[in-house]
């Protein structure tokens, strides 16, 4: 592996992990509140944190006209939807069989690789995402699993949205400081958000409980997994191709798995070890093919 490439993959493998946490925060969390506002109150954390930092660092935001569709629409589904409908995912179903469906974003990710940057999808590519998307499934095949055809719609959603939003964001890398980039992005994602969970509010009357615990899981996820993450997320993005990046989605129901036993007491099958490894390995193989094609 390059010297180039090392950085940002040691990047993707700590957003995972920390996002890995975030999928059990959100299980929590959803027997607090609505799916939309817990995305509404932590992109206007980030919202207002980076815009604080975007003025007394960089002197104000500033993002070209002709860039503000693209900033917008990548706000727009990587920041509103793709959060919204994650949380709601997540509260229908588990943290484990969340991120589950999470591992077919690499197939999504090869499509727009073929389809937006025309890279080659090679058969040993495809036997690694499958091999990956096995491992997922010895993984969390131990572990209990709330089965709601709502929930796995939602996912498959996220996934998706996840993907498209890969796509979209990756040309801005290259024009703009990662901090300026992430504040239009949650700029955009809480404009876009304001007025769902205004009308989400109004449509399912969903309750909103404030704990102590409730705030801190809050405060925290909004400063660790979204605004840390996606730093370390789109610096990725901008470096590396679309499929290695997604490839490494498989790597979320690990650390869920790792965190469950710390947190939960819960202990790795013989499955679940093997399904672990067999994603690691995976993963792997996919970056030394991307070594190969550079």
């Amino acid at each position: 592996m390059n010297r180039s490439n090392s950085k940002p993959l040691l990047a993707i493998i700590g957003v995972n992990f920390i996002w890995g946490f975030d999928f059990i925060a959100i299980e929590y969390m959803m027997g607090f509140m609505s799916p939309a506002m817990f995305t509404f109150i932590r992109l206007m954390i980030g919202a207002v944190l980076l815009t604080v930092c975007t003025f007394l660092f960089k002197g104000g935001l500033r993002i070209k006209g002709e860039d503000m569709p693209r900033v917008f629409l990548s706000g727009a589904i990587g920041m509103s939807v793709y959060f919204t409908i994650e949380n709601l995912g997540t509260g229908l179903t588990s943290a484990s069989f969340s991120s589950l469906i999470m591992a077919t974003v690499p197939i999504f990710g090869m499509l727009g690789d073929r389809i937006i940057y025309g890279n080659k999808i090679t058969p040993l590519k495809v036997v690694c995402i499958l091999a990956s998307i096995l491992g997922v499934y010895l993984l969390v095949s131990g572990e209990p699993m709330g089965i709601s055809v709502l929930g796995v719609l939602a996912m498959f959603a996220a996934a998706i949205s996840w993907t498209i939003y890969i796509v979209v964001v990756k040309p801005l890398y290259d024009k703009y400081d990662l901090m300026t980039l992430l504040t239009g992005l949650f700029l955009s994602g809480l404009i876009v958000q304001t007025p769902v969970v205004i009308v989400s509010q109004i449509v399912t009357h969903a309750s909103l409980t404030v704990t102590p615990m409730g705030i801190l899981v809050t405060l925290a996820t909004a400063i660790v997994c979204i605004i840390i993450g996606e730093f370390g997320y789109i610096y990725a993005v901008g470096k590396l191709s679309t499929t290695l990046v997604a490839a490494f989605e498989n790597v979320l129901p690990v650390t869920a798995v790792i965190f469950s036993i710390f947190i939960f007491g819960k202990i790795l099958s013989a499955a679940q070890v093997v399904g672990g490894l067999l994603i690691l390995i995976s993963v792997t193989a996919i970056a030394l093919l991307e070594r190969n094609t550079e």
